[in-house]
């Protein structure tokens, strides 16, 4: 892909790169309380919004924020919640042509609890059968893909896109923040190129606490590149060199709902464009960051001109 002079001034890619995610959508019911229940009885939330998420979804809404070209494909139910989602991602520029709607199945939804400090506390509903009816993902699907971004919650379909991408010689990314040895989700990371994992699940997956031994414990048993993302401890992978490690930005955490799901898509774009994989990394956390800067709804994600400028500008 080459580059060009934007009109702001700055350098980039001069057509758009595109990244297709693939994975599930989510429609949130975002809380705002002084602190997350520590028990039975009744709270009161001081505030109440609802916004489309989901790992996958959220990735996609992340790459068309920062300019990249984008589709999502996963499965929601054949219902209003299910329509709202696919409003909320076609409102966020991203293809959905590829959606799988499934009738009879309830659309997945999430309750989400944020404190005053930006953490969250999920619970989330997903049909019974909604994975287990979608139609697996077929090449024509992935087809002018420049980068294929999978999530953990749909294996088959996760696992089908990776594999016609890796075949067809396109770069995927896999988003592991949940158990990889439940179902195939071992199968999903062997499909990949690289793999992102959450500090909290490389640890479960290995018995190591210490993110470069972990790492290096995963990488001994993957030919992909890994890496693992700590929250404001920032983030950590290998290269040639050895264990690397990148602070978070520092900013003014408001809510940290998504940050990971940011982080994916706009490292899967930064790879689109052929960005070399610490300024990937660089890009990623820049948006990530922003991200927790602002409460979760349509304006949550950043724009590229506020990562660049975070980032310190063009130079």
């Amino acid at each position: 892909m080459s580059w060009q002079g934007r009109s702001d001034g700055c350098w980039g890619p001069a057509e758009m790169a595109h990244v297709t995610c693939v994975g599930i959508a989510v429609w949130d019911l975002v809380f705002s309380v002084d602190a997350h229940p520590d028990g039975p009885g009744k709270y009161r939330a001081g505030a109440l919004h609802e916004v489309g998420g989901g790992v996958a979804a959220r990735a996609a809404k992340a790459v068309a924020s920062l300019d990249g070209d984008t589709a999502f494909i996963g499965c929601i139910g054949d219902d209003p919640v299910g329509e709202r989602i696919v409003e909320d991602l076609a409102g966020s520029g991203v293809d959905t042509g590829a959606v799988r709607r499934i009738t009879g199945v309830a659309s997945p939804v999430s309750a989400v609890f944020v404190d005053t400090a930006g953490e969250r506390l999920v619970v989330n509903h997903v049909g019974s059968g909604l994975f287990e009816a979608g139609r697996l993902v077929q090449a024509e699907e992935i087809a002018g893909s420049d980068v294929v971004l999978a999530d953990m919650r749909w294996p088959e379909g996760s696992l089908s896109a990776l594999v016609a991408a890796r075949t067809a010689g396109v770069p995927t990314v896999v988003d592991c923040d949940h158990d990889p040895t439940v179902g195939r989700g071992l199968e999903v990371i062997a499909a990949a190129s690289h793999v992102v994992f959450s500090l909290p699940t490389l640890a479960a997956l290995t018995g190591v606490l210490e993110a470069d031994e972990a790492l290096r414990l995963v990488g001994s048993h993957t030919d992909a590149w890994v890496a693992a993302t700590a929250g404001p401890d920032g983030v950590y992978w290998l290269d040639d060199s050895g264990p690397c490690h990148l602070p978070a930005f520092p900013v003014d955490a408001v809510d940290t709902l998504g940050a990971g799901d940011v982080f994916h898509g706009a490292f899967s774009l930064a790879l689109a464009e052929n960005q070399a994989l610490e300024a990937a990394i660089r890009f990623a956390s820049a948006a990530a960051a922003l991200s927790c800067t602002r409460a979760s709804g349509r304006t949550e994600i950043c724009d590229r001109a506020e990562v660049e400028a975070l980032l310190g500008g063009c130079g």
